[in-house]
């Protein structure tokens, strides 16, 4: 008697277990993003850092890092955006699209200050004319405040945010 009812319980068991590994075949997996080693290695480098320079490592100048995130920073929320985007950038019309179904419309991205900027990688490349360049990886560490109006008042959220700019020099 208890040999069979332990047949039966496991019969039971087997039979919910395969039920549940083949609800587990309807599930999407999407993939995850990994940077190239070269993205990969300036984020660490930056993160290290957090404002000091590399030794021997020209500095892209602090005046052309902070006109580039002044122009990014206020084309967010509006169609020019997607234009800062890198190529590299992961999916960068999921992005867009998060931006346009959960931010409300008239909100604005100040920028509050920049906390550090350093180049971590310059290297040659080409650019889209085939023409030699000078490319420099900038981690740049920003505090930002996206602002708007909602059914509760005006509304403001803080937060630090860090940035991989790419800069270009003929």
């Amino acid at each position: 008697m208890t040999r069979r009812t332990g047949f039966l319980a496991l019969t039971a068991w087997m039979l919910f277990a395969a039920g549940a590994a083949s609800a587990q075949t309807f599930r999407q997996f999407l993939p995850i993003f990994v940077p190239e080693p070269e993205t990969r290695q300036a984020i660490l480098q930056g993160q290290q850092l957090r404002g000091a320079a590399l030794p021997g490592l020209q500095q892209v100048p602090r005046e052309a890092v902070e006109q580039a995130v002044k122009k990014i920073y206020a084309a967010y929320n509006t169609p020019d955006f997607q234009q800062y985007l890198s190529n590299r950038f992961y999916d960068p019309e999921r992005l867009v699209e998060a931006i346009n179904e959960k931010v409300p419309r008239e909100a604005k991205l100040r920028l509050i200050t920049i906390n550090s900027a350093q180049t971590v990688s310059r290297r040659t490349a080409q650019d889209d004319e085939g023409r030699d360049v000078t490319e420099s990886l900038v981690m740049v560490v920003v505090r930002a405040q996206m602002e708007f109006t909602n059914a509760q008042g005006f509304q403001r959220r803080e937060g630090e945010q860090e940035l991989l700019l790419r800069f270009r020099e003929k």
